[in-house]
């Protein structure tokens, strides 16, 4: 009988040892698979490095005062000696020192429209901002005199003479297939072309580029970029404003809520002596 009982205890003990073995296990695995959630949750949430770079620090650069849009300067009046509407500028003839060689207007009867062209060297004309700060040019020559220029014939299509035919076109960069938009030439009130202002569809700010890069290639029916197609977004971002009236602008705006910040604290000032005669 004690026999017996030994026994039976014994596999009690046994069987008791053996439920505890499993719990600890069981924990232990618990344990683990929490930890190796932890670390997954851990590696899904983790922010992924990446290797984008930086956008380049380009210059802004502003209209310099004397400086004109030959694109706006298409369709200005011309004022003749009698101090009325002569004609409308028609062109701008570049040379190929980049120089405005002659400007061709249109005169007579429906100027805009059936008017006849002539042209006129640069120097005849003279350059100034209306009331309404529209450009307009003025020459001392009568409308009936304008009409008795020799009338102006362009020699052959798209030579690349015109700023008409520069404005707008799109131009293949050198050694690429990549192009640019040239939308405007800036001259000086001297005549020079100084920029082509260019851009392509996918940057939202114009560019500025020497005028003497914009050339024309060897079998002189297409215009080039003298850059390589990765300068584009390095070239310095055009603003059309002159940098004082930008400036004059921003201020503008800025006192706004400068204001605004005086306004506040006059309010503060206020209140605190309220509160002291309280």
């Amino acid at each position: 009988m004690k026999k017996l009982m030994i026994t039976a205890a014994a596999s009690a003990l046994i069987m008791g040892a053996a439920a505890c073995s499993n719990e600890n296990d069981v924990a232990m695995n618990d344990n683990g698979y929490d930890e190796a959630e932890m670390e997954t949750a851990d590696t899904e949430t983790a922010p992924e490095m990446t290797d984008e770079a930086e956008a380049p620090d380009v210059e802004t650069v502003y209209l310099m005062s004397g400086d004109l849009s030959a694109g706006e300067l298409i369709g200005a009046k011309v004022i003749g000696a009698d101090g009325e509407d002569a004609a409308t500028i028609d062109d701008f003839i570049i040379n190929s020192d980049g120089q405005i060689d002659r400007v061709v207007f249109r005169s007579g009867d429906f100027i805009d429209l059936l008017g006849t062209q002539g042209a006129l060297a640069f120097d005849q004309l003279d350059l100034e901002m209306a009331a309404d700060n529209e450009p307009r040019f003025t020459v001392s020559m009568t409308e009936e005199a304008l009409q008795n220029v020799e009338e102006y014939d362009q020699d052959g299509l798209n030579d690349y003479s015109l700023a008409s035919e520069i404005i707008g076109t799109t131009a293949d960069f050198t050694n690429s297939d990549e192009s640019a938009r040239i939308n405007d030439i800036i001259i000086s009130a001297d005549g020079e072309a100084k920029y082509a202002i260019v851009g392509d569809t996918i940057m939202d700010n114009d560019r500025q580029l020497d005028f003497d890069r914009i050339i024309v290639d060897d079998d002189g029916d297409a215009l080039m970029i003298d850059a390589a197609a990765d300068d584009l977004a390095m070239m310095p971002i055009f603003i059309y404003e002159m940098e004082d009236d930008a400036s004059a602008a921003d201020s503008e705006r800025n006192s706004m809520s400068d204001w605004d910040a005086d306004e506040a604290d006059t309010n503060a000032s206020d209140d605190m002596m309220d509160d002291d005669q309280n």
